[in-house]
This record gives structure tokens, C-alpha cells and sequence, in this order.
């Protein structure tokens, strides 16, 4: 996996160098510098979707105790998803540091384990659900541009695909099955060994949880859904700030579909290249250009390094 990783990382550095070569990097600084003093403005939409998203996971621990709070939730959320774009892991590397230090909170560890896995499926479920209303949006919004909206899609549908295929396991308790299997397999590795009972218990959890709070199901998809919204707001102030102001439903449209590349380019650290070359491809279906789409992803790429790095700082004040 980390050779793969590896590989697919060289890879796509190498396409973000010749891309951003043949669009000229004097150009899109002129964007940038249009930007200026605004851009501290840029980082508050993420922080929003921060906020509605530990919401959504609060709603999700199952113990009837006291959660942990809302402001905690918000920095482990920050410093998991930090692990998870920045380790070759396939967007799962913060999920073992968010489990443990809930656990040192004081939730059970099933308790902890459940509420990322259900987590994990509604979010992608709820990001589906935004990609699949950015492409309905598209005739609308689209006058002039050219998009291939039957790619588009699939993409879509596949994650969609994936997302629900994720929930309904957990629904058919899979780690007692992938216990027993890797035993009969002659595997067992350290973190099973022994645990078989405690994986049935995570298991009957899961699927309890899903049958006991339906109310809070909803609600949390709810949240991860209204949670892109204000990435969304955040493409509208960018354009704003660059002198190419958007109108909302471009700018919903436009960071759906952005999602859909960064969520297809998972398998690579913060999706580098996926991600860039998504941006500049849907500003060339919008209509608004090369220059100016690769200008966008530069600041989006400034606003996630600054919310990366808190993110780390949290990790390691953590360990």
C-alpha cells in the first residue's frame, strides 16, 4: 500500500509540475495578489464545516454518558483528518488517533470505534448527496461551458456505490467474520488476537446503534450534509476576491464536482494533482479559464495547509 501510495504521489507531482508550467505560474500570481489582505477571510468557511461536522459525530457516540465537548471533538477532527490526507493510508490514518484519544476521554473503545465507522458511511453517503445535487445543477448554471455530465455521474455513483456498500456491512457484523476468517487463515495479528469477543460486541453495537437511534442517524447525515455547504461558500469568496465573482449556484455546482475528483483521488496524499487538475478542468467547463482555475486550487491548497498544520500541532500536543 505505501509503495502504491508512493508511486501515485511521484506520479501526480509530476503532472502538477507540467500543468502548472504550461499555465504559467506569473499568471495565475496575478490572482493571488488580488486576493492580498483578504485571505484570512478564506479560512473561516472550513472552520464552519469543522463545527458542523463534530456536531454530527457527537450525535454519534453511543453511550448515553457525557461526550466528550463540542470544542474537543472539533480539534481531534482536525488533527485525524490532518493524519488522514497527509499519510499514505487511503484517507484512514487518522482514525486510529482519533479512536485512542476519545478512548483516553473516557469512551469505551467499542463506543469510540463505532461512532468512526458509522462516521465514515454517512459522510461519504452525505458527499454523494452533494455531488449528485451539483451535477442536477449543472443545466442550470451552465450556459455556454461544456461538462461531461455522464462521467460525472458514474464518478458519483460509484462512490455512491461504495458508501452504501460500507453501511450495509456494517449492518452483518463484519469484524467477528474477518476475525474468524484471518484465524482459519492462520493470521492474527496482535490488535486481534484475543479480541474476538470484544470485536462480536463492536459488531452488535453497530448494527444496535443503527436500530436504537435512527432519529440521530438522520440528524448526523443532516449535518454532513449541510457541513460542505460552506465549502461551498468558500469557492463563492474566492471567485469574489479574484475579480470573477460566481453566483451561488455556480459556486455550489462548481465545489461539488471538485469533491467528486478529490474524493476519486483518495488513494494519494491530500489527492495532489487529482485535485489540481480537477479544478482546472471544471474552470475550463465553466468557462472561466486555465489561469484562473488553477489560481483557485493554489488558494484552496494555502487554506487546507493552514488547517493541516493545526491539525498537526493538535496531534502532537496529543501524543
Amino acid at each position: 500500500m505505501r509503495r502504491l501510495n508512493l508511486i501515485l504521489l511521484i506520479v501526480a507531482l509530476c503532472f502538477l509540475a507540467v500543468m502548472l508550467k504550461r499555465i504559467g505560474w506569473s499568471n495565475s500570481a496575478v490572482y493571488l495578489r488580488q486576493v492580498g489582505g483578504y485571505a484570512p477571510l478564506i479560512l473561516v468557511p472550513y472552520g464552519v464545516s469543522t463545527l458542523l461536522a463534530a456536531l454530527a459525530w457527537r450525535l454519534l457516540l453511543p453511550g448515553d454518558g457525557n461526550p466528550p465537548s463540542l470544542g474537543r471533538l472539533c480539534l481531534l477532527r482536525l488533527g485525524g483528518e490532518a493524519l488522514n490526507q497527509l499519510t499514505p493510508t487511503a484517507s484512514l490514518g487518522g482514525e486510529p488517533f482519533k479512536a485512542f484519544r476519545l478512548h483516553a476521554d473516557g469512551v469505551p473503545w467499542q463506543e469510540a470505534v463505532a461512532s468512526l465507522i458509522i462516521q465514515k458511511g454517512l459522510l461519504v453517503l452525505s458527499l454523494v448527496l452533494y455531488i449528485l445535487v451539483s451535477i442536477a445543477l449543472v443545466p442550470s448554471v451552465l450556459s455556454g461551458g461544456h461538462l461531461d455530465r455522464g462521467g460525472l455521474l458514474l464518478g458519483a455513483l460509484i462512490l455512491g456505490g461504495v458508501g452504501v456498500a460500507f453501511v450495509v456491512l456494517q449492518l452483518n457484523n463484519p469484524w467477528g467474520i474477518l476475525a474468524r476468517f484471518m484465524k482459519k487463515c492462520g493470521l492474527s495479528p496482535a490488535l486481534v488476537k484475543g479480541r474476538e469477543a470484544e470485536l462480536d460486541n463492536l459488531d452488535a453495537l453497530l448494527a444496535g446503534f443503527y436500530r436504537r437511534y435512527p432519529g440521530r442517524i438522520l440528524a448526523a447525515f443532516t449535518l454532513f450534509f449541510l457541513s460542505w455547504l460552506p465549502q461551498a461558500a468558500e469557492v463563492f469568496l474566492i471567485f469574489a476576491l479574484m475579480g470573477h465573482p460566481l453566483g451561488w449556484g455556480e459556486a455550489v455546482c462548481l465545489d461539488g464536482l471538485a469533491m467528486l475528483f478529490t474524493a476519486l483521488g483518495f488513494m494519494i496524499p491530500i489527492s495532489l494533482g487529482v485535485q489540481d487538475g480537477g479544478n482546472v478542468l471544471l474552470s475550463l467547463g465553466f468557462r472561466l479559464g486555465a489561469t484562473l482555475g488553477a489560481a483557485f486550487s493554489i488558494i484552496r491548497r494555502i487554506r487546507e495547509a493552514f488547517w493541516l498544520c493545526l491539525g498537526l500541532v493538535v496531534v502532537a500536543r496529543e501524543r
